[in-house]
């Protein structure tokens, strides 16, 4: 059975191949490397170049405004990271947008400093 964290991250696979928007790249410590696209932490030791993206393990619940609606809806955070200081936080956005609008949470942009990279996070649902 897929799960929605699993869904979620194929979305987002798809979503940033259809706006060209480059993932960075994960290296795990024995060499191996995948796109930098993860659910929940990387193994320790990973290290990651490029555009980052994580999404939170466990989502949050949130009600929705609707007539008659009764329930919760799991929104799922994503974390963008721009390790190269070069990528475009905006396209990734952007494609994320495009694929999941409307967003869980707006975005909120974590200026860069000089211990930490710029960073981005937003929410969406994942159906």
């Amino acid at each position: 059975m897929t799960t929605h964290a699993e869904l979620l991250r194929e979305r987002l696979e798809r979503a940033f191949q259809a706006a060209d928007v480059p993932l960075g790249t994960a290296t795990f410590q024995n060499g191996s490397i995948t796109p930098a696209l993860n659910v929940g932490d990387w193994p320790d030791g990973t290290t990651v170049t490029g555009l980052e993206v994580i999404v939170a393990r466990t989502p949050a619940l949130q009600s929705l405004d609707a007539f008659a609606f009764l329930g919760l809806v799991p929104s799922y955070t994503l974390r963008l990271i721009n390790w190269s200081g070069t990528e475009d936080l905006e396209a990734a956005t952007n494609a994320i947008a495009e694929e999941f609008w409307p967003l869980a949470e707006e975005p909120r942009l974590l200026p860069e400093t000089p211990r930490t990279p710029e960073q981005l996070t937003l929410a969406v649902h994942p159906e």
